[in-house]
């Protein structure tokens, strides 16, 4: 049996008492999300910084690997397959539906877009709101 000396004991407790701090405080972060911590998204940030983002999108274009690219008021959203994007969120992203998203500035090929590392990262606010092909009725169809 290994015999600790009073000074070795309170390493040990201290530490102990710091791994349970970082676990609660991680917790607790986690808890609060990104979005209380992320900035309003405009041009000039550097890479690398967490910004929010609202806007209707504009466009929705999955590309090689399963990986989405999306344009929402003229900002380019880029949501990699690792997001694990459910099939509602996805079908849900139609152009003309307002959405609000929380990711990273990155310069991708000398462009600016803002990357999005979960699922959760990414809010429908709200529907298609106009008439025909994205509503879910026919152009010809009477809504009443």
């Amino acid at each position: 049996m290994v015999s600790l000396q009073s000074q070795e004991k309170t390493a040990v407790i201290l530490i102990i008492l710091v791994i349970l701090f970082c676990l609660g405080a991680t917790c607790i972060l986690d808890g609060m999300g990104k979005k209380r911590f992320s900035r309003e998204y405009s041009q000039d940030l550097p890479d690398g910084t967490l910004v929010r983002y609202s806007g209707i999108i504009g466009s929705v274009i999955e590309v090689s690997g399963g990986h989405y690219l999306l344009e929402i008021s003229g900002v380019n959203i880029f949501i990699p397959v690792s997001a694990g994007l459910p099939a509602e969120t996805v079908s849900g992203m139609i152009p003309g539906a307002e959405v609000t998203v929380t990711g990273t500035v990155q310069h991708w090929k000398g462009k600016e877009e803002i990357l999005v590392g979960n699922s959760a990262d990414i809010s429908l606010v709200s529907g298609y709101q106009g008439t025909g092909q994205h509503s879910g009725q026919n152009a010809s169809e009477d809504p009443d």
